[in-house]
């Protein structure tokens, strides 16, 4: 594609909308589990992108039919936080919010984006995301989340585009409110469609001026069955002897964020050798192997727990609760949501869990595979459009403000995982909410190496990197 070298900075002047469109929050966009973050992503490119090209379009994306909500204001109406979408989008009151900052330098000359982490050979703990902060979020300002956006005119989905002589980094940001990271997939997918001039392979999102959700907020849908762990359920006790500690890591301890690259060279022989053990424990009890199914994300979430486990020296007897997040688009897809989600996709939040409870001694004496089937039955068995609906009205009937149920018990280990692999390659950074132990798993690179990052407190991670060295180690002496 011919590159224009014409670059222009997109001014705007805030002011209020009388006849925006207005739009209530939908259910999962109504909470502070979502309105606590405000999320960005980078795409780091080695050549050198015409900004103006990436500006245009984007915002010639957020201006088609049914994409029009990503250009919206988010504004307090007495109590609700409300959607005010421009009727027309105006210089004055732009679709997204862009900024261009031309360093005229090689991207290894410059302090911040030189840090940019390189794939390991060994699975290693890499970089700290936090050091691009600087690239991601406006000078001297860090994120406070959606109260950023309710006293401006901001668009609820912003760019920043960073060119050097060499490289280009692309920052997406946004209010989570917009999206999840399934959302985030389908606005980078209709984005490359409109800069490569495909605007006639963009699809129209299905309509969320109402909330399809709704049924599962209000309870008009009847679960029908009970959940799976409806028995493991913490209770108000549990909750707050286990609130106390968890809370404690997140809001009060000092926390470190960090990038662990897993090296294809590493985690592929042990999907292999998972899958092998599988299969032959199928076979042993009469059962079809050719069935036995694990994926990439099965054994990286297994062995991310394992890791973790094993560097902080646990009783053996606690639990440890592995939290999975699942998209909910292809358990209602013809349901509360459009049958073709390749023509009518869901862009917003639409997010359930998965839960693996274990203990610390079954995650370090029992086998990989083992642990890896246990995450697999966790996701095939809870993802389900009942299991989200049992679910969902166990949320409803709690009615603690959260769209989260919490199992296992009070003096358990909790760790979350949130699998942006379907999306695209990315660095990720967000704020101000910042879990301990809360993995996302970023992307896979085109070498197939994996990249996944999380918090954890002060001084956990050389802990964490020994156990990595350790586990290295065990797995060349066996190979």
């Amino acid at each position: 594609m011919e590159k224009l070298f014409k670059r222009k900075r997109l001014t705007s002047s805030p002011v209020t909308g009388s006849e925006d469109r207005v739009v209530p929050l939908h259910f999962f966009e109504d909470s502070l589990l979502v309105q606590g973050n405000n999320m960005a992503v980078s795409l780091v490119f080695d050549d050198v992108l015409d900004p103006e090209m990436l500006r245009s379009s984007l915002e010639g994306l957020v201006k088609r039919d049914g994409w029009q909500r990503l250009g919206g204001r988010l504004r307090k109406n007495v109590r609700k936080i409300e959607w005010h979408i421009p009727r027309e989008f105006t210089p004055s009151r732009p679709a997204i919010h862009f900024t261009h900052v031309d360093h005229c330098i090689p991207a290894s000359q410059h302090p911040v984006a030189s840090k940019i982490p390189e794939p390991s050979i060994r699975p290693s703990v890499v970089s700290d995301p936090d050091l691009l902060e600087d690239l991601v979020w406006e000078p001297g300002r860090r994120p406070n989340g959606i109260k950023d956006y309710l006293n401006t005119d901001l668009p609820v989905l912003g760019l920043k585009v960073h060119s050097f002589t060499d490289r280009t980094i692309v920052v997406l940001k946004w209010q989570h409110v917009a999206f999840d990271a399934l959302g985030m997939q389908h606005v980078v997918n209709g984005w490359m469609k409109v800069l490569w001039g495909r605007e006639d392979e963009v699809p129209t999102p299905c309509g969320v001026d109402k909330d399809p959700f709704e049924p599962l907020a209000t309870g008009a849908r009847k679960p029908t069955e009970r959940h799976l762990l409806m028995d493991r359920k913490v209770g108000i006790w549990g909750m707050l002897k286990w609130g106390a500690g968890y809370g404690i890591d997140m809001l009060v301890r000092a926390k470190e964020n960090r990038m662990v690259c897993v090296p294809r060279s590493f985690w592929e022989p042990q999907l292999e050798k998972a899958l092998q053990e599988l299969r032959k424990e199928a076979e042993i009890n009469g059962e079809d192997p050719d069935k036995v199914f694990l994926t990439e994300g099965d054994i990286l979430t297994a062995w991310t727990m394992k890791c973790v486990v094993g560097s902080m020296n646990m009783d053996p007897n606690r639990v440890v609760a592995g939290s999975i997040a699942m998209s909910l688009r292809k358990a209602f897809q013809g349901d509360l949501l459009p049958e073709n989600e390749k023509e009518h996709p869901y862009i917003g939040n639409a997010f359930g869990w998965g839960n693996v409870l274990v203990t610390a001694s079954e995650v370090m004496n029992k086998p990989l595979s083992w642990l890896a089937r246990q995450v697999r039955r966790a996701i095939n068995e809870q993802g389900t459009r009942a299991q989200h609906e049992a679910y969902y009205d166990m949320v409803r009937t709690v009615g603690k403000g959260l769209p989260i149920i919490i199992f296992g018990d009070g003096g358990m280990y909790q760790i979350g995982f949130s699998n942006w692999t379907k999306a695209v390659f990315i660095q990720e950074n967000h704020g101000p909410v910042k879990p301990v132990d809360g993995f996302f798993v970023i992307g896979k690179d085109e070498k197939g190496n994996y990249w996944t990052c999380a918090y954890k407190v002060k001084g956990q991670w050389t802990k964490f990197q020994d156990f990595l060295n350790r586990e290295f180690s065990q797995v060349s002496e066996k190979a």
